[in-house]
């Protein structure tokens, strides 16, 4: 699996029929944040969805659970 750098690249997943999913480091303003921006693109429409750093933490350990590593 690629490594993300964490100001420079996203990663782009490709779906089953043309879509992408688009995931990169976001940090936002006011108050500051830091987390994950979701961009999932079909067709012509593009939605994102901005998930804070304790959220991705819990995506994380989600993810963990489901498809615990190896080794």
């Amino acid at each position: 699996m690629k490594r993300l750098l964490k100001y420079e690249q996203s990663l782009t997943f490709d779906g089953e029929e043309g879509e992408k999913l688009r995931v990169s480091y976001d940090n936002r303003g006011e108050p500051y944040r830091q987390g994950l921006s979701f961009w999932l693109e079909s067709g012509s429409v593009l939605q994102g969805v901005f998930l804070e750093e304790s959220e991705v933490r819990r995506l994380q350990d989600l993810f963990d659970l489901l498809f615990p590593r190896k080794g």
